[in-house]
C-alpha cells in the first residue's frame, strides 16, 4: 500500500473501531425512536405517517404531522435511510443505527480528502480528520439513528465545493447546490445556518465579484431544490413564529450558550489563542511565515455565521451546530500545523490538552478525559430506564396489555406490541380503558411548543391523580436509575455510566381486575 493511501486507511479502520462497538447496546432514546417508528410506517405504508391506526408518533402535540398525519417537522431521508436498514436486517436498535455509523466513518474520510484539497497538503488533513474522529461530541452523534452524520457528511462536502466555487473549478457551482440540498434533507434549519455561514466566509475569500456571483448562484440552486419542499414543511408558518418569540435578551444569550458549548466540547478557543499569541512572540525575528489565514479567516467567519443564525431559535442544542464539527477540525488542525515550524513541543502540548482534557470538568475542579469516558461506555453494558422498563414488560405484561408513561412512549412503542400512551402527544385519553401498567417517570414530562401541550400537561396530571386508582395497583421499582433521556447525544447532556444518584424505576401494575 502507498503511503498516499495508507493514512485514510488507517483513518477508516480507526473510524471504524472507534463509532461500531456496542453499537445497539443502549436503546434509542425518543427522538431516535422518532425515526425508527415512522420508518417502520414508511414500510408500512410507503410514507412517514404518524399514525397507524392505533399508536400516534408525535412530541409537538400534533404540530409535527400534517392533517393526513403525513410527518412535517423534520425531512424525510433520514427516515428513508432507515425504512431501507429495516427492510434489509429488520427493525432493531443496530438497524436504526448502522446507516448513520457508516456514514460517520465516511465523514472521516471524506474530511481528509476535502482538507487535502483546501490545504494543499495531507498533514493539515490528517490532523483535520483527527481531531474529528476524537471529538467525543461527532463520535456520540453518528452513532445516533438519527440525521447527525447524514448533516454532518453534507457539510464536509458543502465545504470543499464552497472553495471549488472560489476557484472556478468544474461543476463546483452544481456541487455546491446539490450539497446544500443535501444538508436540507438532512434538516432544513442547518441548512439555512449554513447558507448564513457561507454568506460571511465570503467576505474574507470572494476576492472578486465573479466568484461573489458563482456562490450567488449556487446559494440560490441550493434555494431552487428545496422550494418544493417548503410548503410541506411549513417553512413560512415555522420561521415567523419563531421569530415573533424572539427577544434581543434572548438571542444574545442563545449565542453565548453555543459559544460555551463549542469551547467546552468542540474546540478549545481560549487554549488555541494563548497557543498562537505564543507562537507569534517564539516566531520573532524568525521567517515563519502563517500559512493559510485567508481559508482561516474563512472557516472562523463561517462558524460565527452560522451560530447567529441558530442563536435566533428558542432553544439552545448542541445538535445545531454538529455540522461546525468539521470547519472546528480543520481550525484546530490549521492552528497546529502553524505552531508546528516554530515549536513542536508546544503543538504537541496544545493538541494534547485539546483532545484529552475534559473542559467541562474543570470547571467543576475535577480532571477527566471525554475519550476515556466514551471508551467506558462502549466496553461496558451501560443500563437506562426504557431497557429496564422493556426488559419488565417482556417478562410480566400480557399480550394486549396496556400501559400509561409520563415520557417514553416513542421507545416503548418500538421495541414493545403493547398500546402505548403517554409522552407529548397529546393522544386522547378519554374513553380509554384503564391501563394495566403505569409508569410515571421522576420528572414527569417536558413541555413541548405546541399547541395545546400546557393544557394537556394539566389534563394529563388530573388523569394521574383523579383517574388512576392507585390501590389497584402494586408499586415496582426496577434497580435502574431513572435518567431523563437513553442515549440523548447533547454532550452537557449524556450519560456514560448509569448514575447512582437518581431515583430508581417505578411502574405500576394494575392487580385488581375490576
Amino acid at each position: 500500500m502507498s503511503r498516499t493511501a495508507a493514512l485514510p486507511a488507517v483513518l477508516l479502520a480507526c473510524a471504524a473501531l472507534l463509532i461500531f462497538p456496542s453499537l445497539d447496546n443502549r436503546y434509542l432514546w425518543d427522538d431516535e425512536a422518532e425515526t425508527a417508528l415512522l420508518a417502520k410506517n414508511v414500510l408500512r405504508f410507503g410514507a412517514p405517517v404518524a399514525w397507524d391506526g392505533r399508536d400516534l408518533v408525535s412530541q409537538e402535540c400534533g404540530a409535527d404531522y400534517d392533517a393526513d398525519y403525513l410527518w412535517r417537522q423534520t425531512p424525510w431521508l433520514p427516515i428513508y435511510a432507515t425504512a431501507l436498514s429495516f427492510k434489509l436486517l429488520g427493525p432493531s436498535t443496530l438497524a436504526a443505527r448502522l446507516p448513520f455509523a457508516v456514514l460517520g466513518a465516511l465523514c472521516v474520510l471524506s474530511l481528509y480528502v476535502v482538507g487535502a484539497s483546501l490545504f494543499g497538503e495531507r498533514a493539515t488533513a490528517g490532523l483535520a480528520a483527527a481531531s474529528l474522529l476524537l471529538s467525543v461530541p461527532f463520535l456520540l452523534h453518528v452513532r445516533q439513528g438519527r440525521y447527525y452524520s447524514l448533516a454532518i457528511f453534507a457539510a464536509i462536502w458543502t465545504l470543499y465545493f464552497f472553495v471549488g466555487t472560489l476557484r472556478d473549478r468544474r461543476f463546483a457551482v452544481l456541487g455546491l447546490a446539490l450539497a446544500l440540498g443535501l444538508v436540507f434533507h438532512a434538516n432544513y434549519l442547518l441548512f439555512f445556518a449554513t447558507l448564513a455561514g457561507f454568506a460571511a466566509a465570503s467576505f474574507a475569500v470572494a476576492r472578486d465579484r465573479h466568484a461573489a456571483l458563482r456562490l450567488a448562484v449556487a446559494g440560490l440552486g441550493g434555494l431552487v431544490l428545496i422550494l418544493p419542499w417548503a410548503p410541506a414543511f411549513d417553512l413560512g408558518g415555522r420561521s415567523g413564529a419563531t421569530l415573533a418569540a424572539l427577544s434581543p435578551a434572548g438571542f444574545f444569550a442563545n449565542l453565548w450558550g453555543y459559544a460555551w458549548r463549542i469551547e467546552l466540547y468542540a474546540l478549545p478557543t481560549v487554549l488555541l489563542a494563548v497557543v498562537l499569541a505564543a507562537r507569534a512572540r517564539l516566531a520573532r525575528g524568525r521567517p515563519a511565515a502563517w500559512p493559510h489565514t485567508r481559508l482561516a479567516l474563512a472557516l472562523v467567519l463561517l462558524v460565527v455565521g452560522h451560530l447567529v443564525f441558530v442563536a435566533l431559535t428558542p432553544f439552545v442544542f448542541f445538535r445545531y451546530a454538529i455540522t461546525l464539527l468539521p470547519a472546528l477540525a480543520l481550525l484546530q488542525a490549521w492552528t497546529i500545523r502553524a505552531v508546528w515550524p516554530v515549536s513542536r513541543p508546544l503543538a504537541l502540548a496544545a493538541l494534547a490538552l485539546a483532545l484529552v482534557v475534559d473542559r467541562a470538568d474543570l470547571l467543576h475542579a475535577t480532571a477527566g478525559s471525554p475519550l476515556l469516558k466514551y471508551a467506558g461506555e462502549v466496553t461496558h453494558d451501560v443500563g437506562g430506564p426504557i431497557k429496564a422498563i422493556v426488559a419488565h414488560l417482556e417478562a410480566e405484561a400480557r399480550p394486549g396489555e396496556r400501559v400509561f408513561i409520563t415520557y417514553g412512549d416513542l421507545p416503548l412503542r418500538f421495541y414493545t406490541a403493547l398500546e402505548i400512551r403517554g409522552g407529548q402527544g397529546c393522544q386522547s385519553l378519554a374513553d380509554w380503558p384503564l391501563p394495566d401498567w403505569v409508569v410515571v417517570r421522576y420528572f414527569f414530562r417536558f413541555l413541548s411548543s405546541g399547541p395545546g401541550a400546557r393544557e394537556d400537561a394539566e389534563r394529563t396530571l388530573r388523569y394521574l391523580r383523579t383517574e388512576i386508582p392507585l390501590e389497584r395497583y402494586r408499586r415496582v421499582e426496577l434497580p435502574v436509575a431513572d435518567t431523563i433521556w437513553e442515549n440523548i447525544p447533547e454532550p452537557d447532556r449524556h450519560v456514560f455510566r448509569a448514575p447512582t444518584d437518581r431515583p430508581p424505576v417505578t411502574l405500576y401494575r394494575k392487580v385488581d381486575a375490576r
